[in-house]
């Protein structure tokens, strides 16, 4: 295309630059020439036919002088006449090209194929094919309650870690991540200094993939984008250490959820409700135990065949698009 573009351009151009070179030579030309003859004819004619010469050459140069009147007057009309219908034609051309060039434009931006989005813009689209292989085994599998379900369970954690409470998810993580994310908070609370996360937004939760372990647990990897504040104070004076209150951190995680291989989805089960207190008994329950309660020994993480988060990591944004 762009070379019938140039071809057009450059056959525009040869209409009407390049007869108007060869017009701006003959004019000149033409004046230099008349005068040098004009002024041979006068030199080489005799005294004796002076008065006759005189008036020939007189009427010959008021001839001359109205033919190249003339001449130029039509060749001005000639010039102007052909910019006029360059211009017309370029302007023509310009404006056709910009018509072409912005529908094309409008045709690649549909395509993702042919057109790189800006990041902000890209589609945000769930694994099908992972999708399809937790259906094989569990048809009941509900894509959109579960992504529903991660949001809820990535602002319950924030949440909790505000609160220094981490009782309070227990049951939405495996024993070995709670006991990690349990050691780091408990840092926090002998600080006496609390890492406020508020603000939480989640913009976009992605299926990734799916891997299946007959000998274990099924993973199932989830992106997550969100915005929030994040910022550490002081217990006692309030006073911010660390961080910025005013500024919105844009983060993007890997959230894998594990359960035990085939596995099938339970209707209402995973929407129960998180507490701090022992499902058994009913003691409160200490950030110390991980899977069983103090009290009655009960197991306090949830079914082997509901999904737990295993793994909570910080990736780069381009996961959620790859």
């Amino acid at each position: 295309m762009k070379k019938l573009y140039t071809l057009i351009a450059t056959f525009l151009l040869l209409i009407f630059v390049t007869p108007l070179q060869s017009i701006d030579a003959g004019v000149g030309h033409s004046r230099s020439g008349s005068s040098s003859r004009s002024s041979s004819r006068s030199s080489s004619s005799s005294r004796s036919r002076s008065s006759s010469s005189s008036s020939s050459r007189s009427s010959y140069h008021s001839n001359n002088r109205y033919s190249s009147s003339g001449g130029s007057l039509g060749t001005g009309m000639n010039i102007l006449i052909m910019f006029g219908v360059g211009a017309f034609l370029l302007f023509m051309l310009i404006k056709y090209l910009s018509d072409q060039n912005s529908s094309s434009g409008k045709s690649y931006g549909n395509s993702t194929g042919y057109n790189v989005e800006p990041i902000l813009h890209r589609r945000v689209e769930n694994n099908t094919l992972a999708i399809n292989r937790v259906h094989h085994g569990d048809p009941n599998f509900d894509a959109d309650a579960f992504t529903s379900w991660v949001r809820e369970v990535y602002i319950q954690l924030q949440a909790a870690w505000t609160k220094k409470d981490w009782n309070l998810v227990r049951s939405l993580e495996s024993a070995s991540l709670y006991s990690q994310h349990s050691a780091q908070l408990e840092d926090y609370i002998q600080s006496q200094t609390t890492n406020v996360l508020e603000r939480v937004y989640v913009e976009n939760v992605r299926i990734k993939d799916f891997y299946e372990n007959p000998d274990g647990n099924d993973t199932l990897v989830v992106i997550l984008s969100s915005t929030l504040r994040d910022y550490v104070i002081e217990d006692k004076t309030r006073k911010v250490i660390e961080g910025d209150p005013q500024q919105d951190l844009f983060t993007v995680y890997q959230m894998n959820f594990i359960r035990k291989h085939g596995s099938q989805t339970e209707n209402n089960v995973q929407d129960e409700a998180v507490s701090d207190h022992c499902p058994n008994c009913g003691a409160p329950l200490k950030i110390s135990a991980i899977s069983q309660c103090d009290y009655c020994g009960a197991e306090l993480t949830r079914s082997p065949n509901q999904w737990v988060l295993d793994t909570y990591e910080v990736v780069d944004e381009d996961e959620l698009y790859n």
